[in-house]
């Protein structure tokens, strides 16, 4: 190997996160400055783990369910960290949280390390994605530099938004170059909006769907920032932002109505079906999704001037 590709020559300050639920990507993708979505090209196992564990990761255990399910890693370079915005580890948050926006609604980072996770296994001595482990074959580390990093969202347990994108597209990695240093500043400077990214990525590690439909609605009050008159005003307001004047923008305000009293109902303990508390879920994360993206394309967070032209010009 290289000295750069040395595991014990990443020593420069970045961080490395495991994701969970991203299509491998055919090669190294750059989403944002100092951003990075790697390719690993062997799965990791639970040799890799243990191997991991003996130079001071203590909870590489816990690993053990979700390696099958990690097939890539964000890069987050310390040097491209900038004021005002996100620190390293939180920049990858970012990345992670803007997939989610994307549709990989089971995209999660779950542990960080100094060094990359591809440089875990010996190569040549991990099976391939395809193949299964040979345990006779396999061979751990021993040269491995003492682990600094840890676990992060490790949920053993989320919430379904249904089907995902099966890659990583070039349109997606382009939107993410364009939206990430939008979210940035705007996560470091605007509460309101912070709230609402983080509750379109933590919705699916509520315990149950009422508790998530409660979560997304956090998010939805926060861009709207309104105290008063909810159901009307979010669902004119919804309506008028994200559809043109006609009957498309009439159907929207109809249905964000109807979401904002299942919504209720969710929440305040009221008898619904699966069904119906699926459709308000789901409804509700697409409603929030949208309202988001809206908000990356403009370039800043909304004012009560955009509230205002969307309803009336």
């Amino acid at each position: 190997m290289t000295p750069a590709d040395d595991p014990q020559q990443q020593k420069d300050g970045n961080c490395y996160v495991l994701l969970y639920g991203v299509p491998q990507p055919s090669n190294p993708v750059t989403l944002a400055p100092g951003i990075g979505l790697l390719p690993l090209p062997y799965p990791l196992d639970v040799f890799d783990l243990a191997a991991l564990g003996a130079v001071g990761f203590r909870e590489w255990a816990a690993l053990e369910p979700f390696i099958r399910g990690c097939a890539c890693e964000i890069e987050s370079a310390l040097d491209s960290a900038t004021e005002p915005g996100l620190d390293t580890l939180n920049r990858a948050w970012l990345a992670v949280a803007l997939l989610v926006l994307q549709g990989f609604t089971s995209a999660k980072g779950i542990a960080v390390s100094r060094y990359r996770w591809q440089d875990v296994p010996i190569p040549g001595s991990s099976a391939s994605w395809i193949e299964p482990v040979d345990p006779s074959k396999r061979r751990a580390r021993t040269d491995l530099p003492p682990f600094q990093g840890g676990l992060l969202d490790l949920h053993f347990r989320m919430l379904s938004a249904g089907d995902q994108p099966q890659e990583v597209s070039a349109a997606c990695t382009d939107w993410l170059a364009e939206a990430f240093p939008v979210a940035n500043v705007l996560v470091a400077e605007n509460p309101s909006f912070y709230l609402a990214l983080q509750a379109a990525t933590d919705w699916r590690f509520a315990a149950d769907a009422r508790s998530a439909i409660a979560r997304l609605w956090s998010g939805i009050e926060a861009i709207f920032g309104v105290s008063s008159e909810l159901v009307f005003r979010i669902s004119l307001l919804g309506a008028s932002l994200t559809e043109p004047r006609g009957e498309s923008r009439l159907s929207r305000f109809q249905e964000i109505k109807k979401l904002y009293g299942l919504r209720s109902k969710a929440v305040h303990g009221d008898k619904l079906s699966d069904d119906k508390m699926s459709e308000a879920m789901l409804g509700s994360l697409a409603l929030l999704r949208d309202l988001l993206i809206l908000t990356l394309s403009r370039g800043r967070a909304l004012t009560q001037e955009d509230f205002d032209k969307a309803v009336f010009l």
